[in-house]
């Protein structure tokens, strides 16, 4: 399967979960399922595109996702902020990534979350071209602080 007809048929699953999602009879489904509201939908739908690579239509998605999402839910809220961080750096904009990757951080170190933690980590070394930068020094220190 080509990328260009994997990113087709995921298009084309978004837009059938959108449709599906509105249709819902949410009032009458199990408590299971009532997880999944219109910001999980909102959040999961940037990080897919955020994974076919279109990181400018990601980012205002995970951004409104992260927006909306309920303060308690801190793993969550740290998964997703670690993909807005992902999609800012990818989109150049490294000060604001920076920042969103703090806001990660913080609630990673509220949360035992081995998988946010690698999140972490991961998106440091994307950094690396820009380590000589204000904002990763800042951000490298806070890391250091925090895992230590």
């Amino acid at each position: 399967m080509t990328v260009r007809h994997a990113g087709n048929d995921c298009h084309r699953s978004i837009d059938k979960a959108r449709a599906h999602f509105e249709r819902a009879d949410h009032a009458s489904a199990p408590q299971w399922v009532r997880y999944f509201d219109e910001t999980k939908l909102i959040v999961d739908t940037g990080i897919a595109l955020a994974q076919l690579g279109e990181h400018r239509q990601a980012e205002p998605l995970i951004a409104e996702g992260l927006r909306r999402e309920h303060r308690d839910q801190q793993r969550g809220r740290a998964f997703h902020a670690f993909w807005l961080a992902s999609t800012q750096l990818r989109n150049g904009a490294l000060d604001q990534a920076c920042s969103t990757a703090s806001l990660a951080l913080d609630l990673a170190t509220n949360v035992d979350s081995p998988r946010i933690v690698g999140h972490v980590r991961e998106f440091h070394t994307h950094l690396a071209a820009h380590a000589q930068e204000a904002p990763v020094i800042a951000f490298e220190a806070k890391m250091r602080e925090a895992f230590s």
